[in-house]
């Protein structure tokens, strides 16, 4: 189980509402929220109930988020502000982010919105570490000031009087020690011309001085002495002084977790960012200079997190860190942004055949399996460049295209890189152009539902349909699903696209019974995805669903594909078992091409195995693909299953099928998938 957060939500949309914690909850973050639309009740929020997060929509009529922003400052809470909108432009995400905001996402692309809480949350602990540190600190310096600091006086430059928590400070038994002795007595030759050219003119004329000085104990060692001195009106000094090494340690070590990461010790996000601004403001002055950023994202590091422990998966981000740092110059940066993602800056690169180089033999690196506690643990990475350019004017835009070339080279192949070129840079964008317009789609319901008959292919005869959902863009056209599924899958937003094919597919069914016959009994088949498996409201909203359209359960067919099965096999079949309660038919999509395993075929409450088109397409008698499907179809004769088989374009597949003792089928040999209308027009006249 996740993190269990309190969420106070500034949103007034309630879709949108839903949307985030959706998003929050596919993340595995348990969350309390609560929605607020107004000043007052943001007012209120803060003075009642600890929040850890705060999301705000930048336009919300009765609590814009610049004003928000500000409330919360003015509370005086340290309480992460993120801002979510779907309309907010970069230079207003920048001004909020210039203003206090912790970090803004659109709402088409809330991806990283889990990793951006638990990153706030985790920032906020640790500023409130430091804030308890300085805190601290400040007592112990009241009560060093209030009981043990050492005074002096001296006229004439000697030691008239001590006092015992002076000359202890110096490492001396008793003050007769430094009485009479000159004051530079205790000070090195620097630092004793230090005083006479820099402190004694500011003495003379302000009559006082307050700083930081390097002083010698008795046996000869250096510390760091906070003085404070003061002239009176005989003349006489007045010194009053303490030891402030560890004051001063303390503050480096705040210092020093402002810009690195608390788990790794690299630098964190803001001293990269300010070593990138670096970079780019030199090579605008410099054509001879050179640098490359290099974007490392593990791969599969989610899996050996959830199957490992987080303990074992912080092991091997430290691992990780300590093997980059190998490779890299005095003059090179390595920084770990949060979670699995590392950033190199390599400096003074003088060409791409160097920076490739250092590229493979981190790969290489990275590849050697770890051992954590007798377990041995293999990782690799995805690598994307950027070969930094004068074209470059912030950190972001490196950060940016490096990123989308880490995407690409994890997409295309684990364990490799990428050099980014600015036909990625239009992909991403095309892609985040799609992801917004599929939004809008699912508001403005510009999907349709396609039909494609299913016959059985002994005696020809109709038994029902597959629904295949379709995009009709407004300037696009008639979208396929291999080019929105995909996106759907990554945003979460194939679970409310899911939701709507259902009803629609379960509506059109009960329609076409009342239009062309009581005993309408032909079936839709209905595809599935992992999230919707994973959805704790499915059978509920299944059920729902059947009580308003009044339509049976035995006609309805729910299509699951074989690689959702090993993602959670236990829970499956619980989810599974539930439906044939209803008389809810259950069937393997693309059978043969995943994890085709006996052992799960055996314990799953299924009815068919469709079988994949690829091998229905190149099957002939005397084709590997012909015994597949032959090994396929004896094997649900035995298990007691209906085996479909998809994408039958030819009479002679036809035929080897039918010899094969398939039963039912579907392709554009029969037909192609068509719209409502044209079914009740050419197949249920």
């Amino acid at each position: 189980m996740g993190e269990f957060l309190n969420i106070l939500i500034i949103e007034d949309s309630e879709d949108d509402t839903k949307l985030i914690t959706r998003e929050l909850l596919n993340d595995n973050i348990q969350l309390n929220s609560q929605r607020i639309q107004t000043v007052d009740a943001l007012h209120i929020q803060l003075k009642n109930c600890d929040w850890d997060v705060i999301i705000a929509d930048y336009r919300v009529p009765g609590c814009e988020a610049p004003l928000a922003l500000k409330i919360v400052q003015q509370s005086q809470l340290d309480i992460p502000f993120i801002v979510v909108s779907g309309a907010i432009g970069e230079q207003v995400a920048v001004e909020m982010m210039k203003a206090g905001a912790h970090d803004y996402l659109m709402k088409d692309n809330l991806l990283r919105l889990g990793e951006a809480v638990r990153r706030e949350v985790r920032e906020a602990k640790i500023r409130k570490e430091r804030r308890n540190t300085e805190i601290i600190l400040k007592q112990q310096r009241v009560a060093i000031e209030a009981a043990i600091d050492g005074i002096a006086i001296l006229q004439k430059d000697s030691y008239q009087y001590v006092n015992p928590a002076f000359f202890k400070l110096f490492g001396f038994e008793r003050s007769e020690d430094l009485v009479g002795k000159n004051w530079d007595f205790l000070y090195s030759l620097e630092e004793a011309t230090r005083f006479q050219q820099d402190i004694f003119p500011i003495l003379k004329q302000d009559r006082s001085w307050r700083g930081e000085v390097v002083a010698l104990r008795k046996d000869g060692s250096t510390f760091s002495l906070g003085v404070s001195l003061s002239l009176s009106d005989d003349a006489s000094l007045i010194v009053v002084c303490r030891d402030i090494s560890e004051l001063l340690q303390a503050q480096a070590l705040i210092a020093y977790h402002a810009l690195h990461d608390p788990l790794t010790g690299l630098p964190n996000r803001t001293l990269l960012s300010e070593r990138l601004e670096l970079a780019i403001n030199k090579a605008q002055r410099h054509d001879d200079y050179h640098y490359a950023v290099l974007f490392l994202d593990l791969d599969r590091f989610k899996v050996i997190n959830d199957s490992l422990g987080h303990i074992l998966g912080d092991k091997l981000l430290v691992g990780i860190a300590q093997r980059l740092k190998i490779h890299l110059r005095n003059t090179d940066m390595v920084a770990r942004l949060g979670g699995d993602e590392f950033v190199i800056l390599l400096e003074e690169s003088s060409n791409q055949k160097t920076v490739i180089e250092i590229v493979e033999r981190i790969i290489e690196e990275c590849q050697t399996p770890f051992n954590f506690d007798k377990q041995k643990v293999f990782s690799s990475v995805s690598i994307g460049i950027v070969l930094g350019s004068r074209d470059y004017q912030q950190a972001v835009d490196l950060l940016r295209d490096a990123d989308i070339a880490m995407y690409r080279a994890k997409k295309e192949e684990y364990c490799s890189y990428k050099i980014f070129n600015k036909t990625m840079y239009i992909k991403a964008f095309n892609r985040l152009t799609l992801e917004t317009d599929f939004r809008k789609a699912l508001e403005q319901e510009e999907f349709v539902l396609h039909y494609q008959p299913i016959f059985d292919l002994l005696d020809n005869q109709l038994i029902g349909f597959e629904a295949l959902v379709r995009w009709q863009h407004p300037t696009h056209g008639l979208i396929h699903p291999s080019q929105f599924v995909p996106i759907a899958e990554e945003t979460g937003l194939i679970i409310p696209l899911d939701d709507w094919v259902i009803r629609q597919a379960c509506q059109q069914v009960n329609i076409w019974g009342e239009k062309f016959s009581n005993d309408f009994s032909l079936k839709v088949s209905i595809n599935l995805s992992a999230k919707d498996l994973r959805k704790p409201s499915l059978i509920q909203d299944i059920d729902n669903l059947l009580a308003e359209t009044g339509l049976e359960g035995q006609l309805i067919t729910i299509e699951i594909t074989e690689s959702m099965l090993i993602e959670n096999l236990e829970n499956t079949i619980d989810v599974l078992n539930t439906l044939k309660l209803r008389n809810i038919q259950v069937s393997i999509d693309d059978f043969g091409t995943g994890y085709s395993s006996l052992s799960y075929l055996n314990r799953l409450p299924i009815d068919n195995l469709k079988i994949d088109r690829s091998f229905v397409r190149q099957m002939q008698a005397d084709k590997r693909d012909y015994q597949i499907v032959n090994t396929i179809t004896a094997l649900s004769n035995q298990l007691g299953l209906v085996t479909i088989a998809e994408g039958i374009e030819t009479s002679r597949q036809l035929q080897l099928l039918k010899q094969l003792d398939c039963q039912l089928g579907q392709g554009y040999l029969f037909s192609e998938p068509l719209s409502v209308d044209e079914i009740e027009n050419r197949i249920l006249i």
